[in-house]
């Protein structure tokens, strides 16, 4: 069994655009130093998955195949830092059903994050190492599918930094084990301290 660093996409690894998100490939724009914490990872030992979710294509913005172009750009800017990315799991679905938009992914699901059916497709597909993985995001939707699923979830000040609490209105909002700068600092951590991953309340 290996273990994984699983990282969001939007906020983590490339710029937050606002708006709907991404919807071209040249809307990816790194976060500076992503391409290199992806390599420092694999080069731990780590996988490095991607898991995100893409609510455009529910919405009409982005078809599946405009989705694989948008990936490939990601892909093709972190590899020109060394930054292999090993598997890409993302929920085109969104539960709102909206004019313009595509019917067969307006629907509730399980792998929207704070769901865990992306966490567990990867785990299962790669025969992952739960208790020796990690979970990097910007969104407490993404510390709350990681936590949800036993790993270390770490939080980045990219992004939305982990303040969306209004997505919580009614309990209380799942709080990441560490907060960092940015991916590059999360990922330098899990590289040099495995053994505290999990461990709340460690000082920054």
């Amino acid at each position: 069994m290996r273990p994984a660093i699983f990282f969001d996409c939007d906020g983590v690894l490339n710029q937050e655009p606002g708006g709907h998100g991404v919807l071209v490939p040249d809307d990816i724009r790194l976060i500076p130093g992503a391409g290199a914490a992806v390599r420092a990872a694999r080069e731990a030992g780590y996988l490095a998955i991607i898991v995100t979710n893409r609510a455009q294509v529910a919405k009409g913005f982005v078809s599946l195949a405009g989705l694989e172009t948008i990936f490939g750009r990601l892909r093709q800017l972190l590899a020109e830092d060394g930054g292999i990315v090993d598997a890409i799991y993302f929920c085109p679905h969104h539960p709102e059903r909206t004019s313009g938009g595509a019917p067969d992914f307006q629907i509730a699901c399980e792998c929207r994050k704070p769901g865990t059916l992306l966490l567990r497709r990867a785990i299962a597909d790669f025969d992952i190492d739960v208790a020796r993985s990690v979970l990097i995001g910007d969104s407490l939707r993404d510390i709350g599918a990681g936590r949800a699923m036993g790993l270390a979830s770490y939080g980045v000040r990219t992004g939305f930094a982990c303040r969306d609490v209004e997505r919580y209105p009614d309990r209380a909002p799942p709080v990441p084990e560490r907060m960092f700068a940015d991916v590059g600092a999360a990922v330098a951590f899990c590289v040099t301290h495995p053994a505290k991953h999990g461990q709340a309340g460690l000082p920054d």
